[in-house]
Order: structure tokens, then sequence, then C-alpha cells
């Protein structure tokens, strides 16, 4: 990482590849290192979620849960859910 970071200090302008699912950094193909990530982190990166996204797939569950514990708490509960 450290040749790559001089590299682009120096010249410029550097194109670099980056590949999460190797994760590798390549410049124009001599010169390759990599990186680690965390594989959660990783899946939202490769699937494009962020904390919405990953609510929204929840979504069928938590509507189940609300249909399920809302009718029980009648002091909570109201036609807007």
């Amino acid at each position: 990482m450290r040749e790559l970071l001089a590299r682009a200090h120096n010249e410029a302008p550097l194109r670099l590849t980056v590949d999460l699912e190797q994760c590798t950094v390549a410049d124009s193909g001599t010169l390759i290192a990599s990186f680690e990530i965390d594989d959660f982190r990783k899946m939202c990166l490769l699937e494009g979620l962020d904390r919405i996204g990953l609510t929204l797939r929840q979504a069928e569950a938590i509507s189940s849960f609300e249909q399920q514990r809302w009718p029980n708490r009648p002091e909570v509960a109201s036609e807007s859910f």
C-alpha cells in the first residue's frame, strides 16, 4: 500500500482499480496490494446497502412484528399503524 500511495503522490493522475471481492488495489497492472475489510461491510458495499437499505430488507419481518405487537398494546396502538 505504501508504494501505491507514493505513486499516487508522484504520478498525476494515477488510475487505480479496486477489486472489493478479491480485496485488492492495483495500478496499471504492475503493482497489486491487498487489504482487509470485515465481511459485513464488504457485503453491504457489494450490494449497495446503507443502513436504510438494510432496514428495508427486513420490511416484511418488521410489518409482521408490528401486526403482532401493537394489538396487544392498546395504550400505544392507533389507526396509523
